[in-house]
């Protein structure tokens, strides 16, 4: 937490996606591997409605990813969306 708001950073060291297809995955539906056999389950859901709340609160959703290496994931948060309380004051005047 500092004065612009809420950092979230996500690291994840599965299998990755490859960078020409990460606008697909930010899609609702959108799948990396859509083949009917394809190894991982999944609707393609999770990382739009993410993307999507995220953007609702005035926020952004980036993402970076290295197939085989693993994703990264930041979310950040306005200040404003931010409720106030004790502890976050205090991190905010500290910053």
């Amino acid at each position: 937490t500092d004065k612009t708001g809420l950092t979230i950073r996500i690291v994840d060291t599965g299998i990755g996606i490859a960078t020409d297809q990460i606008e697909t995955v930010l899609q609702p539906f959108g799948q990396a591997d859509s083949d009917l056999n394809r190894k991982y389950e999944g609707t393609g859901l999770g990382l739009p409605i993410a993307k999507s709340f995220v953007e609702m609160h005035g926020g952004t959703l980036a993402l970076t990813s290295e197939p085989h290496i693993g994703t990264n994931v930041a979310v950040h948060l306005p200040a404003a969306r931010i409720v106030p309380n004790r502890q976050n004051d205090a991190l905010l005047a500290a910053s």
